[in-house]
């Protein structure tokens, strides 16, 4: 697999909350598919597992080194780690990759090349195996063609082959792996720390539509997804209870999703795909100040100068 060289036009950030087996993993395949001098961003979000992840992280340093490790002392959640990266990189174009996604070369590069194929799109995510919303467009049926993790960059390489240059414009985009443009984070800024966790992902896709920008999928970029791997590492007590808060978390930022944008308090949580995203992505009473959620300051986390 031939690595492709990347400068510091592009950020990349990974963040993890313990699970450093497939973490390491992670970092492995993006440190194996990209060279050069790109940003990279660790978050460790107060791994439960006393350093271990924040020693990964530093294990990364000597390998890659313009690398920034942030280190919380509190959970902060996906929304939180996810601010981190948004408010502290520098590059015009910021990728996202959760902990439990394997890139590869013709991933990154293909993200790369939708992004700047088209100045009106300002949020860009690939294609996978597993892809929550359960859209046909996300998720690729690998049938029997990966048996293991070593078949990945040899299948994503012929994803590339065959659907290079397409692109699918959506109303919605799951946020665990994807590109923002530095327009993007200039008009809307970053997640709105109402969300903690889940939608704030998805309400940043509205203000980026509602800014103007355009949502896309680009079907030539496919990256795994190691389906349930931060729940299926842990003993079956611990996974139940992290389940059990996970859907209280649902629930709650659900209720958070609502008041927001004005949804019959009567709705119950059926699923992403229920909702009419063009409504609100369209609202014409949204001005750019209502928009904006100015970036905050994690440096008293930062590990490294």
């Amino acid at each position: 697999m031939k690595r492709i060289t990347l400068d510091s036009e592009l950020s990349i950030g990974i963040t993890a909350h313990g699970n450093t087996a497939v973490t390491q993993h992670c970092l492995n395949c993006l440190l194996d598919s990209a060279d050069g001098d790109f940003e990279l961003i660790l978050v460790d979000d107060c791994s439960p597992d006393n350093g271990k992840t924040t020693r990964l992280f530093r294990s990364i340093l000597p390998r890659h080194r313009n690398t920034k490790l942030f280190s919380f002392n509190r959970n902060l959640e996906y929304s939180g780690s996810l601010n981190c990266i948004l408010s502290h990189a520098t590059g015009e174009l910021v990728t996202f990759i959760s902990n439990d996604i394997y890139v590869t070369p013709n991933y990154l590069s293909e993200m790369i090349d939708v992004a700047k194929s088209d100045d009106s799109i300002g949020i860009v995510r690939g294609t996978s195996n597993f892809v929550d919303n359960g859209k046909s467009t996300h998720n690729i049926d690998i049938g029997s063609r990966i048996k293991t993790l070593a078949d990945v960059p040899k299948f994503s390489a012929d994803v590339q082959d065959a659907n290079r240059g397409r692109i699918l414009i959506e109303d919605y985009l799951t946020g665990d792996a994807f590109l923002v443009k530095r327009s993007v984070i200039d008009a809307i800024g970053t997640l709105d720390p109402a969300f903690y966790g889940y939608f704030a992902d998805h309400d940043y896709g509205i203000r980026t539509c509602r800014a103007g920008f355009k949502l896309a999928v680009a079907q030539g970029a496919f990256a795994f997804h190691h389906r349930a791997a931060n729940f299926d590492y842990l003993p079956e007590v611990q996974r139940q209870q992290k389940l059990q808060t996970r859907w209280a978390k649902v629930h709650e930022n659900w209720a958070r999703f609502k008041m927001k944008y004005g949804l019959p308090v009567s709705s119950l949580y059926d699923g992403m795909n229920t909702i009419d995203w063009s409504l609100l992505n369209n609202a014409e009473a949204s001005h750019a100040k209502d928009l904006y959620v100015p970036a905050e300051d994690y440096s008293e986390y930062l590990l490294n100068p």
